[in-house]
């Protein structure tokens, strides 16, 4: 009998329980997508790590003897060790050159290489090991010659294989450069018998890998010790490549959770306001399965079903199409920036503990619900539960000849029922909220782009030095393209509680193209009195303008102590600035690294002394590609915020619908017209929708600027900025979802059955 009855409430009220299962499918199916490719970056990435054994750390110098490397394998907890010499490349190619990052190593064990096509590694072997990924956009394949030219010596070598390398997950030509589209840059590795002139082959870099990581600092500081030739010792968060992955992941964690918490806080919301509605709606119902002798733990167990069914149909389907699609769509969007071979989604146990919250929350709510009304006897359960609000004590405004009927009875209305009502405009203003921040996220790049490209970078290209350049060379290019000039020198400074960080200081000799920028995005040249920390890593080092600094350059003796000029904001780098006449006031020899000028290079591959060319705009297209992703992330999140927005007003409808039909139907004998009962229906949607607006427009600013700030990286300085239009986008599309659901309910008005619904108080 029971189960017929389910059967047949679930089809009666099929309008209902559809937007329960619509509304936990979309949460469940949001948040087990997006986990479901954040996880999977988290787990390919520390899975490649793993099996194609990573660095722990970095040994940096001029040139590591082989008593240097033997002396770091004796290191306790030092397990392995390499030497390795880097520098960048030109491959000459007659489609246009491409910068290659070259390496020499003596051996393989450490980082090793995956190879997708060609041979394993042999340090006997002549030829080299090309970027899998450069590869495959450039149509190389394994056994074909590519040329490479450094420094004037040209050499042409045959591709061995083609790999992908642990640390070289994110791979970019400079700092300046954010994403590589895998065409103008890529890495390649050869033998160190294969080095152009042997007797010139120098290692400044030993790579390191120790048996326990939780020793890691112990281990650092042991080699900093015994090994006099290193003048740096990092480990992986130093690395450009593990850094930058890492960042991602970390990010994309942040803000999922802002996002996914929001769409199950407003799911859940709504689906627990339905389920004690629709309970209540049932309450005679109990009282007579109470009074025909059924048992309480039945009855509990029969209506828990309704919630528990529709919920669990949401969360399986939502988890598995989440996953299946938003899931693997955005990891193979993601993965498109990163090199990591082999990768999937992956499904851990925080998706079905959420599902599982989902699902005892509805079971509970509809559990209280049933308990309390079990709790009457059958005689009191048969009765029509009558409303506890007060109506009188509003004189005012109930004799008000200046409000309308449909004002006092909407406001009557909402105070009667203050639940449904606070539901509404908590689901609505959350889908106003997501939908503002969606769209701001973008803004805010955008602003990004502008501040950093243009602003701060205002230059048309820049210089890349190469750290072996002449004299002549130097001044050549000087005469040439103009003497805006920079050097970035690795440094340690003391922050406020005494403790040594590892930066870089940026000495400016560039006025007027590499500016700084302060809080408000005023542009402004370095004085020639002290240093200056952007804002984020004063902030996180505790120093403050006027605090003294203590610094020194990596290598060097010489401690320097000079005072925090001023801060300033840069939403790309955190670091130390001065500029050269400071800097040569203080002794410190400058070299220039970097020259910026804004002639024209667009036909220029290569210059003497020059290892890479780079052009602003080419820097803020890649960012704009990159933003592409963000696109599509933009796009879905829409979508599911209007659908949820959508979802949640019809449902509100629905119950408002279902509790005024007595209601309606009074005021139809009294002679309102359809046209009058359907403006009073529809205006309370409407001021509904208007106070959720005026709730989530804000809400949707400070969600933007929490994810900007809590969410990026540390070497990342962003800020909410949101346009005009994007708070409009939000209003309009909040009211358009609002009306075209209140216009489509308006219709059932005419359905009502007048007498069905009078005599259902009866």
């Amino acid at each position: 009998m029971l189960y017929k009855k389910l059967l047949r409430e679930f089809r009666l009220n099929a309008g209902q329980f559809v937007t329960i299962f619509l509304m936990v499918l979309i949460a469940s199916l949001a948040f087990a997508g997006v986990h479901a490719y954040m996880d999977g970056m988290a787990d390919s990435g520390a899975r490649y790590y793993k099996e194609n054994n990573l660095e722990d750390l970095w040994l940096t110098g001029e040139n590591f003897s082989r008593e240097d490397l033997e002396t770091v394998r004796n290191t306790e907890n030092v397990k392995g060790a390499e030497r390795l010499l880097s520098f960048q490349c030109t491959w000459i190619r007659d489609e246009g050159n491409v910068v290659i990052e070259t390496s020499f190593i003596e051996t393989n064990e450490i980082s090793r290489f995956h190879v997708f096509e060609g041979e394993d590694f042999d340090p006997e072997a002549e030829g080299l090991w090309l970027d899998y990924y450069l590869a495959r956009n450039l149509g190389v394949k394994a056994g074909d010659e590519i040329s490479l030219s450094y420094a004037g010596f040209s050499y042409t070598k045959r591709v061995n294989g083609l790999i992908g390398t642990p640390d070289h997950v994110y791979t970019v030509k400079d700092s300046s450069v954010i994403f590589t589209d895998h065409t103008d840059f890529g890495f390649a590795y050869l033998s160190a018998k294969e080095f152009p002139i042997p007797a010139m082959c120098v290692f400044p870099q030993i790579i390191v890998d120790v048996d326990d990581t939780e020793k890691l600092a112990e281990t650092k500081a042991a080699l900093e010790e015994k090994v006099d030739a290193a003048l740096a010792v990092t480990d992986r968060t130093a690395s450009v490549s593990w850094a930058g992955y890492q960042a991602e992941i970390e990010e994309g964690q942040t803000y999922s959770v802002i996002f996914m918490a929001m769409f199950l806080f407003i799911a859940v919301l709504s689906v627990v306001t339905t389920m004690n509605r629709f309970v209540k709606k049932q309450r005679t119902t109990i009282g007579t399965l109470k009074a025909l002798g059924f048992r309480r733990g039945k009855i509990i167990r029969h209506y828990v079903g309704f919630g528990f069914i529709t919920s669990l149909l949401g969360v399986v389907l939502g988890t598995v199409i989440g996953c299946y699609t938003i899931g693997i769509f955005f990891l193979r969007e993601e993965m498109a920036m990163f090199l990591v071979p082999d990768y999937s989604i992956s499904l851990r146990p925080v998706v079905f503990i959420a599902g599982a919250g989902i699902l005892a929350v509805i079971t509970l709510v509809t559990y209280l619900s049933c308990r309390k009304i079990l709790k009457e006897s059958a005689a009191q359960a048969l009765r029509t539960e009558q409303p506890t609000v007060k109506i009188h004590g509003r004189e005012l405004l109930q004799k008000s000849r200046n409000v309308s009927f449909n004002t006092k009875w909407n406001l009557r209305d909402i105070r009667r029922n203050k639940a449904r009502s606070l539901m509404a405009v908590a689901g609505i203003a959350g889908s106003c909220t997501l939908i503002v921040a969606a769209f701001g996220m973008r803004d805010s790049l955008q602003n990004y782009l502008k501040w950093e490209f243009g602003g701060i970078l205002h230059y048309a290209y820049q210089l890349t030095l190469q750290s072996d350049y002449t004299d002549a060379q130097l001044q050549e290019l000087l005469d040439q393209y103009g003497s805006n000039t920079s050097q970035t020198l690795p440094v340690e400074f003391y922050d406020s509680t005494g403790q040594k960080q590892a930066n870089v200081t940026v000495v400016n000799d560039a006025p007027g193209l590499l500016r700084l920028s302060d809080h408000d995005r005023n542009y402004f040249e370095p004085e020639d009195d002290g240093i200056y920390l952007t804002e984020k890593l004063a902030k996180k080092s505790g120093l403050k303008e006027g605090d003294p600094v203590k610094w020194r350059i990596l290598g060097e003796d010489t401690w320097y102590e000079s005072p925090v000029t001023g801060l300033n904001r840069d939403p790309q780098n955190q670091q130390l600035s001065i500029s050269r006449a400071y800097a040569e006031s203080l002794g410190v020899t400058y070299r220039p690294d970097t020259l910026y000028t804004d002639e024209d290079l667009s036909g220029v591959d290569e210059l003497p002394g020059v290892e890479t060319i780079s052009s602003v705009n080419d820097l803020a297209s890649q960012m704009t590609s990159m933003l592409s992703v963000m696109d599509s992330f933009i796009l879905i999140l829409i979508v599911v915020s209007a659908i949820l927005g959508f979802v949640i007003i019809y449902n509100m409808g629905i119950l408002s619908l279902t509790e005024k039909n007595y209601q309606f139907a009074t005021l139809k004998v009294l002679g309102f017209r359809h046209k009058a009962i359907r403006k009073i229906f529809m205006t309370q949607n409407l001021w509904l929708t208007i106070v959720s607006v005026l709730v989530g427009l804000p809400l949707g600013y400070l969600m933007t600027d929490y994810i900007f700030k809590e969410a990026i990286g540390d070497n990342y300085d962003f800020f909410a900025m949101i346009k005009w239009p994007t708070y409009v986008y939000g209003l309009v599309g909040t009211l358009a979802v609002s009306l075209l659901s209140s216009l489509y309910l308006a219709r059932k008005l005419k359905k009502i059955d007048m007498v069905s619904s009078l005599k259902a108080n009866e």
